[in-house]
């Protein structure tokens, strides 16, 4: 048997502009996990080293829920895991998404598990409940997901430009998962659910081309941010302070609380401390971080 199975899987915005549930982004923030064989009679979870963000017992527990989902009877070793995280958890940067996908990468590494990536994608979305954060996280790069069939998933990926720079900003306060569902209503005017794919259309063109008006016209949305913003102490003033420091795009990054803004490479480390200042001023925290996009897929590394 092998000393050590290591995963490194990147962070992810979703929800990206007006694609609702279908288009993320792999980003540049890392959640790491070791498995090493264990003499114990139950997995052990430890959390290793020190990275931006805490994670907390149930984002851990997401790593072994799927490791243990997909493993099912197969290896029945047991394993120490060290957890290490750069993702902040609560912040609508992909935290849950990564460790679902960490686990899942890692129970098909040691039990030597037939299955494609794309039967992979599709247990980690089970398991998630929506295929944005884990699609981003798994395939890497820009990614658009749908559902083909009960059970089955297709991932394109959509061309992004390298002229794009990326940034995000979060506050104090994480939005949990059940507020931030809540505040949707139960249904949207039908002007709404007709503009939000014509906006979506003008979007992967800008993010193609790396045109400004495009990027700042196709990332307006009608389904979500203007529900959720309420819940989010300054994130309004946020987004418009991002703007105004040159930003073409500035929206929620998934359902929050964090943001994440689009713009030119040279305007990026202005515009994420623009948005962190303000979360700052409203929440008593404000983190803002330039990050690059992941293109390269998560490979376990096996010693």
């Amino acid at each position: 048997m092998p000393s050590s199975w290591t995963v490194r899987v990147p962070a992810s915005t979703s929800n990206l502009g007006p694609g609702f549930d279908c288009l993320g982004l792999a980003l540049g923030l890392e959640l790491e996990v070791r498995a090493t064989p264990s003499t114990g009679t139950r997995h052990e979870l430890v959390r290793s080293g020190e990275g931006l963000a805490e994670l907390p017992g149930p984002e851990q527990d997401l790593v072994l829920a799927s490791f243990e989902r997909l493993r099912g009877t197969r290896a029945p070793e047991r394993f120490r895991f060290e957890v290490r995280s750069e993702i902040p958890v609560g912040r609508g940067l992909g935290s849950s998404g990564a460790a679902i996908v960490a686990g899942a990468l890692l129970a098909r590494s040691i039990a030597r598990l037939a299955l494609t990536d794309t039967a992979l994608l599709a247990a980690c979305v089970e398991h998630e409940g929506h295929p944005d954060n884990v699609a981003a996280a798994l395939t890497g790069g820009l990614t658009l997901c749908a559902r083909t069939s009960p059970g089955s998933w297709t991932v394109l990926s959509p061309p992004l430009s390298p002229t794009i720079g990326f940034a995000v900003a979060w506050p104090a306060q994480p939005l949990e998962t059940a507020r931030a569902r809540a505040a949707l209503p139960a249904s949207v005017p039908f002007s709404a659910a007709a503009e939000n794919p014509r906006r979506l259309a003008f979007l992967l063109e800008g993010l193609r081309r790396g045109d400004p008006g495009l990027l700042a016209f196709g990332g307006e949305e009608c389904l979500h941010v203007r529900y959720r913003l309420p819940l989010l102490p300054g994130a309004e003033r946020a987004l418009s302070a991002g703007r105004a420091a040159g930003a073409w795009l500035t929206t929620l990054s998934g359902a929050g609380s964090g943001l994440v803004a689009l713009g030119p490479h040279s305007a990026m480390e202005r515009i994420a401390q623009a948005m962190a200042a303000e979360l700052e001023a409203a929440t008593g925290l404000g983190l803002g971080r330039v990050l690059r996009p992941v293109f390269e897929r998560p490979v376990v590394k096996v010693d």
